[in-house]
């Protein structure tokens, strides 16, 4: 039943596969090596008869030669597979292996079957044939036949003639990638044999080969299973070089691996979609479960994370030359101008592509080529994060998009994308007045910043109860305010007396808070900029930044923005406030700060907002009720993604253009999509269906226009109001250089 189930394994290795005529699956596993080596021998008899016997090969008999030879050669693997050391002996090979290596068998029937070859008749049938017998004996045999010279010659040869034209089909690339996949696996286990399968050159000046690896790079961007299988085999190999200098010189200066793959690349991102076909307005980038649902981008990201795992575990020569050649070769003349094409989808599309790229890379080496490429690379005399940076102010899908990406660089914490964004702006202190320079420093201890942000709240939307007397308790509940909460869902603390409330400040302080304000040291990955250099004075326009400048121009404009732009812009400035650099700190949340006439603080930002939605309140009378509507819609709307989060079940099966049904996360809980309906999604139904009288509420979708465009906003810009204080009670994110690569992280892995 054992060798039933063996053979059939074999049968199942891949399509086109039939047994040898002749051979039975009845052969029998004999216990006895003696009488297994009188078999073997016998066969190998037979078979030495037809290799000696002379005349042409196209006589007559000569088919009838070549199916005898393979029938015997198949019985006598099937016995070598089974073979077994002597237990005397355990290290030395078996009875019939030692007898196969003596007499050279497998290369010498190898070869004898590649002359046949030259007939051109049953070229490719052969071929998957032997590499389906070289794979059952290298994955099947129980002795380590990789450590026998004969086995590797053979085995050589045979990869050799796969480099031969022949006509392709599928089972002869998946026999070959089979075979090399387990080659991969058996040197996995012993290291040692790798450079034994590096061949010296063939003639003086000529390069060696390394057969093993050469056959496996033309199947590295193949799609579905065969190219995974490649991709796999070649990472093994990739981690195998890193051990051995003389592999790894190979592989950097002798192969076409690492062009091969930039260029790959290249040509897999012309195929992605030009449009992203998305439903709802929330949309703004492309989560996993979207681009597994195409399959061009799908390839492509397989392609990308396999560079991202070559670059960490091969050769450092090799990681080095990888990094060199997707930055050349494919950031530079591909995405380049795909981020400057003039259409505004494929503007949209480009730019949802870099996004989810940065967002999918872990290795240092390569974020940092990508970083490199943003913040360097000049496309006519502008750099590329200018010209993102310009297009935050744009319409809302392309602003949209352009905030997650920029929420993605800043979530990676690396100071060289801060510094070119905002410090470079802010060093020179030419923002604020002489005399205030020094007060860059100061800490606000008492929370006098957050109540001068509270009390932004616009009166319209202030509770019109008189105040209760001050209790000595306050009470926390989901929201201030929230018109769902009762009086059993409260819990009351004790208030903390100022102390304590010193003590968690003066903490705060020791962590980052009274840092000195000196200038951020550029890494030597950044070259001076001329925006940056020393002799350069900012113009007034310039001294805050146009990326603060357009942040805020784009916050002062609240109530013409939808909700989703809305919540992706104060969820922007917020992650800045978050960073512990006193200069960042004292420019957003210092509040008693003087700055130049010609600049704005975001105070006064937000209360030229709060003036607005005061004008535009008192313009509408039935304000509050639109408010109250506004804020149903989004309290359903929060409840409904927490109720569908990843728990949910899986997303359903999408098709080929940018899905039509999906479940974008908000991160920030309101810009996700649902799917599925849940009572949560019936309550959110509810907000928004028309009332008994056949008027729909219509004010209470971020969607509507007129007066009800407004109330959103004003939602997001009380919620947002509460974050001052928040942020002045959180420690200081850790923030790092990935243009350093000595640093280290707290495993003491490099960053």
């Amino acid at each position: 039943m054992e060798r039933m189930n063996w053979l059939s394994r074999l049968a199942s290795r891949g399509p086109g596969h039939r047994v040898p005529q002749g051979s039975s699956l009845q052969t029998p596993v004999m216990a006895d090596p003696e009488t297994c080596l009188m078999v073997f021998k016998n066969h190998w008899s037979q078979v030495v008869r037809i290799l000696e016997r002379q005349g042409p090969r196209a006589a007559p008999g000569g088919a009838d030669d070549l199916s005898a030879v393979r029938n015997h050669t198949y019985q006598m693997l099937t016995l070598l597979v089974e073979d077994r050391a002597v237990p005397s002996a355990p290290t030395a090979p078996g009875p019939l292996l030692e007898f196969a290596l003596r007499e050279d068998l497998l290369t010498r029937v190898l070869v004898w079957q590649l002359q046949w070859d030259e007939l051109g008749d049953g070229v490719e049938e052969r071929r998957a044939e032997q590499l389906k017998l070289f794979e059952m004996l290298v994955s099947e045999a129980r002795q380590p036949l990789l450590r026998h010279g004969p086995v590797r010659e053979a085995l050589l040869t045979l990869l050799d003639a796969c480099g031969r034209p022949v006509p392709s089909s599928p089972a002869l690339d998946e026999g070959l990638v089979l075979l090399l996949s387990q080659l991969c696996v058996c040197l996995a286990r012993e290291p040692s044999l790798l450079e034994f399968f590096l061949q010296p050159p063939p003639e003086p000046g000529a390069a060696p080969r390394l057969l093993l690896f050469s056959r496996l790079v033309p199947y590295v961007h193949r799609e579905g299973t065969l190219g995974q299988q490649a991709r796999d085999a070649l990472l093994l190999l990739m981690a195998l070089s890193a051990g051995s200098p003389t592999v790894g010189r190979y592989i950097a200066d002798h192969s076409y691996f690492c062009p091969v793959l930039a260029t790959g690349l290249s040509a897999l991102y012309s195929s992605l979609p030009r449009k992203i076909e998305v439903p709802g307005d929330d949309w703004h980038c492309l989560r996993r479960e979207d681009w597994l649902g195409v399959p061009a981008l799908a390839l492509f990201m397989s392609s990308l994370e396999f560079c991202n795992a070559v670059i960490q575990v091969a050769h450092p020569l090799v990681q080095k030359q990888l990094v060199d050649y997707i930055h050349n070769g494919f950031l530079v003349p591909v995405m380049g101008p795909a981020l400057h094409k003039t259409s505004v989808e494929e503007m949209i599309a480009s730019t949802a592509y870099l996004e989810l790229f940065l967002r999918s890379i872990s290795e240092p080496a390569l974020l940092r080529t990508f970083l490199r490429f943003l913040l360097l690379h000049r496309h006519d005399t502008h750099t590329i994060l200018d010209t993102l940076v310009a297009r935050i102010g744009s319409n809302s899908r392309l602003c949209m998009v352009s905030l997650s990406l920029f929420r993605t660089l800043l979530n990676l914490s690396c100071e060289d994308v801060l510094l070119q964004l905002v410090l470079r702006y802010l060093v020179p202190c030419n923002h604020v007045m002489l005399s205030q320079k020094p007060a860059v420093r100061d800490v606000d201890l008492y929370g006098r910043a957050a109540d001068k942000f509270l009390s932004l709240i616009p009166r319209c939307c202030r509770h019109r109860a008189p105040s209760p007397p001050r209790p000595e308790h306050a009470s926390w509940a989901r929201g201030p305010g929230s018109p769902s909460v009762d009086s059993s869902s409260v819990v009351t603390v004790p208030r903390p007396s100022t102390p304590s409330r010193l003590a968690l400040f003066l903490r705060q302080q020791s962590l980052g808070g009274s840092e000195s304000p000196a200038p951020a040291p550029r890494s030597p990955g950044l070259a001076a900029s001329p925006a940056s250099s020393p002799g350069r004075r900012p113009s007034p326009v310039e001294e805050p930044g146009p990326f603060m400048a357009v942040l805020f121009a784009k916050l002062e404009n609240m109530l013409q923005n939808s909700v989703y732009v809305n919540f992706l812009l104060t969820g922007l400035v917020a992650q800045l406030a978050c960073h512990p650099q006193p200069l960042l700190r004292s420019f957003l949340l210092n509040t008693n700060m003087v700055f130049q006439p010609s600049v704005k603080s975001l105070l006064q930002v937000l209360g030229s907002v709060k003036n607005k939605i005061e004008s535009f309140a008192a313009s509408q009378e039935d304000f509050p009720a639109l408010l109250s509507k506004a804020k149903k819609y989004l309290i359903a709307r929060g409840k409904l993604d927490w109720a569908e989060g990843p728990a949910a079940g899986p997303a359903p099966r999408r098709s080929d253009p940018l899905v039509k049904s999906r479940r974008p996360s908000l991160g920030e809980l309101l810009l996700r999509h649902a799917h599925s309906p849940t009572r949560a999604r019936q309550a959110a139904q509810l907000v928004l269906q028309p009332g008994r009288d056949g008027a729909g509420l219509g004010l209470g979708h971020p969607r509507a226009g007129g007066s009800g465009r407004a109330a959103h906003p004003t939602v997001a810009f009380l919620h947002r109001l509460s974050l001052p204080g928040h942020l002045r009670s959180q420690p200081g994110v850790c923030w790092r250089r990935v243009f350093y690569p000595s640093e280290r992280n707290h495993s003491g892995e490099p960053f």
